[in-house]
């Protein structure tokens, strides 16, 4: 099998589809410190919340350099590593001699994770961890799906995922793309052509600030040394790490969630590129749905709303449903109403002020129970077409003086805006873009800073004259998540 399984990686290799992730390891490796085995080791327990493994299975998935296999060993795991690379099974297996020489708990084969006959050979184990692997697989959501029979129930997935920009992802998708397709002796120059202007950007920006000192931290103290990574050989895994996929935190949660994976920890890049990462727990079995609500959410009905539970009273002005017990009434003057994610608008009072109607009377038990309903502390304000003036490219600009307070630049203790835009029932499916990306590729991408908030419409036209309403929804900034939720990581 090892034989098949190498003569596959080495076609698609040689086809350009894609990058000797070995090679960069076992270079890599070169460098590898006692304290970045540290930093990885701290990383790993911080993640799962455990001091120690001892007892526990632990299955890599993709062992790259063989790094986190060797700190799960460490810490008293019993470990099973695999990688489709021949490179990253040797890599493995050297850190295995040189720090657990002729260990019997401690096994490494090759493999691939979209090969069903490989993983069905496989037991479930305690913990699965898969670091950066499965978008690369050129299968990605099979490679997701099949990952769930591996975690024993009660066991914990350690998953990350390549963050999903829309545009910004699909031209990182040529740049990768390219390198992997060019002669061996070209990709280098390209990959500098690629580091070096971003890089200069940098320089000049701290620079500018007087910083330069903390720019060379970047490189020294880099962010990623907590996984015990280095910035030159992350910077060559970004630009060569091909096949690339990608997807957004709600469809990786939401995935998991429908067949009983509750989300632990989250640890989140926001709008960022780079890797969101994940930590469930196998709480129930397949086809078991799990609600898991998202703190750092880029939709806010997810990141601000609660979820609406029945028994639904059908009334002759509508259905009425409860407000959930969490919610402070008393400091709460108005409530946003969504139906399946799709903003509906105020919601209306009635009876009692716990309840509020959800839907006409006209509608069937039957479509009320099968809706998703949640609501949000907050307001409803129409944008002002009139007042909205184009900024360059795709950004559009509207002024709203009062919310200065709430801004992205202006929220120290708070991560971003509770400022969301609209366009009819849909939110935007960006928040908190870089202006940059906004007027350079719009597609619903927008933010608050200052006095003012940026946007683009969903498909780029003009938002003064393509007939649609824009309208803000702006949550009460102290009505986050209630307690129970995934504990949330904010990422570099």
């Amino acid at each position: 099998m090892m034989t098949s399984v190498s003569a596959r990686h080495a076609t698609e290799v040689k086809k350009g589809e894609r990058f000797e992730f070995g090679k960069n390891w076992r270079q890599f490796l070169s460098t590898l410190s006692d304290e970045k085995i540290v930093l990885a080791e701290q990383s790993l327990q911080k993640f799962l919340d455990a001091e120690r493994l001892d007892g526990k299975t632990f299955l890599d998935i993709g062992s790259g350099s063989g790094l986190y296999s060797l700190v799960a060993r460490r810490l008293g795991a019993d470990v099973r590593s695999f990688d489709f690379d021949s490179n990253s099974v040797a890599c493995t297996k050297a850190l295995r001699r040189r720090y657990f020489p002729n260990d019997d708990h401690w096994v490494i084969e090759q493999g691939s994770v979209v090969d069903h006959e490989f993983l069905t050979s496989l037991r479930e184990f305690d913990i699965v961890y898969s670091w950066g692997v499965l978008h690369h697989t050129g299968a990605m959501w099979q490679a997701l799906d099949s990952v769930k029979e591996l975690v024993k129930p009660g066991g914990q997935l350690y998953i990350a995922i390549y963050n999903h920009l829309g545009e910004v992802t699909d031209g990182w998708r040529k740049v990768k793309r390219t390198y992997n397709q060019l002669p061996s002796i070209l990709r280098m120059p390209y990959a500098l052509s690629i580091i070096v202007p971003i890089e200069a950007r940098t320089i000049l920006s701290h620079l500018r600030r007087q910083e330069i000192g903390a720019y060379l931290k970047r490189w020294t103290d880099y962010p990623a040394q907590a996984r015990g990574m280095s910035k030159w050989y992350d910077w060559i895994d970004w630009i060569g790490g091909y096949p690339y996929e990608c997807a957004t935190i709600e469809q990786i949660v939401d995935f998991y969630g429908k067949d009983g994976f509750a989300l632990e920890v989250l640890g989140s890049r926001a709008s960022g590129i780079g890797c969101n990462e994940f930590v469930f727990r196998r709480n129930a079995g397949r086809g078991e749905p799990l609600d898991n609500p998202l703190p750092q959410s880029r939709l806010l009905w997810r990141q601000y709303g609660r979820r609406l539970s029945g028994p639904f009273l059908r009334t002759a002005a509508g259905y009425l449903a409860n407000l959930p017990k969490s919610y402070d009434r008393v400091t709460s003057t108005a409530w946003v109403l969504f139906r399946n994610g799709q903003l509906t608008g105020t919601a209306e009072l009635r009876d009692s002020p716990d309840a509020i109607i959800i839907v006409p009377p006209d509608w069937t038990q039957e479509a009320v129970e099968a809706t998703h309903f949640a609501v949000v502390r907050g307001t409803v304000r129409p944008i002002d077409l009139n007042l909205v003036s184009l900024c360059s490219g795709f950004m559009y600009s509207a002024s709203f003086p009062d919310l200065a307070s709430l801004a992205d630049d202006c929220t120290p203790s708070r991560d971003t805006s509770p400022v969301f835009v609209y366009e009819g029932s849909d939110q935007l499916a960006f928040p908190h873009s870089l202006h940059d990306d906004i007027v350079r590729y719009g597609a619903g991408r927008f933010s608050h800073w200052g006095e003012q908030v940026v946007f683009s419409t969903s498909d780029n036209s003009d938002p003064r004259t393509n007939g649609r309403a824009y309208r803000l929804v702006i949550a009460e900034p102290n009505a986050k998540q209630a307690p129970g939720t995934a504990k949330l990581l904010t990422m570099p």
